[in-house]
């Protein structure tokens, strides 16, 4: 069955795109050619991925590719789903923007090409769906991660969950930003370089007193960074590596798809589902509105709306 198509293509907004993704995809064309690639692959590949700009255009602030994560990808693959894309299409699109990726590592533009940090369909299949954990999946969690006795790991996943803050803020946080007794992280940078504030919850507290304690009785030299694998040295923890405790974690649980940023979205809904406001929640997020806190991030409790609407016997 074929595809439904999406109309992104617009000859007027693609003279908006972002200048320095242009220049580079200018580039990538060269090198398309020069690999003999043939002219149908070349055409769609060249399709696909203007396409995906003018969504980053209309959608994630015309950023760069540099800039782009594997969650903003993530966003336009699971938005082409939605508009009726079938796996087959995505995993299409999905190895274009990875081809260019690849030449941008090949380029020494970037370390490393977010889209392996995506989980793509099998034949059939849709994309992997995001996971929202629930109460009784976090509750498991813990114990899981108690008898697990890893506590490095037990602090990144219930910190994560806490923060809500992205896999790179997480990865970059140091000791000298951590203010136990406010229980704050301060200064972390985040996405398109906002600086922000991160609040953790005192059973965090607690994790990093305990990680901090069993790394000065090891002896052990972290670099000043919360989180360490004892190769990254003195520069952030790995995206690949927090992708992997994510992974350990999610198989605990009966979750072999828990990727990073699932703890983002899930903090964001149990905030939510306990009574914060939308707004607060957005705020916790650095959301710019409650428009994306609210499409993206917070997954309705449909137990709550139908005791709700129960109530009045309509």
């Amino acid at each position: 069955m074929r595809s439904k198509r999406i109309l992104l293509y617009d000859e007027n907004k693609i003279k908006l795109i972002n200048p320095e993704t242009i220049k580079i995809f200018e580039k990538y064309q060269v090198d398309m050619m020069m690999r003999n690639l043939s002219e149908n692959t070349i055409y769609h590949y060249k399709l696909d991925l203007i396409q995906w700009f003018i969504y980053v255009l209309d959608k994630q602030d015309n950023k760069s590719v540099v800039e782009l994560t594997d969650d903003d990808i993530s966003e336009f693959l699971y938005f082409c789903m939605k508009e009726g894309n079938h796996s087959e299409r995505i995993k299409r699109r999905t190895a274009a923007i990875s081809t260019l990726y690849r030449y941008m590592r090949k380029k020494h533009i970037i370390r490393e090409n977010p889209v392996e940090f995506i989980d793509r369909p099998k034949k059939g299949l849709p994309i992997t769906a995001q996971t929202y954990l629930t109460p009784e999946q976090v509750a498991m969690m813990r114990e899981a991660l108690i008898r697990c006795n890893d506590i490095q790991l037990r602090t990144y996943a219930m910190l994560s969950l806490s923060t809500m803050a992205r896999a790179s803020a997480v990865a970059s946080i140091k000791w000298n930003q951590i203010d136990l007794e406010a229980k704050i992280i301060k200064g972390v940078l985040e996405k398109e370089g906002k600086i922000v504030d991160l609040y953790f919850s005192d059973e965090v507290k607690y994790l990093m007193l305990q990680l901090k304690s069993q790394r000065e009785s090891r002896n052990r030299n972290d670099y000043g960074y919360l989180f360490s694998s004892g190769r990254n040295k003195n520069k952030p923890i790995a995206r690949g590596t927090l992708n992997a405790w994510s992974k350990r974690i999610g198989e605990m649980i009966g979750v072999p798809t828990l990727h990073p940023h699932d703890f983002r979205h899930s903090g964001a809904t149990l905030l939510k589902n306990a009574g914060m406001s939308l707004e607060d929640v957005s705020v916790l997020l650095s959301h710019e509105s409650t428009d994306t806190t609210k499409k993206y991030y917070i997954k309705q409790d449909t137990a709550k709306i139908g005791t709700a609407k129960a109530m009045f016997n309509i």
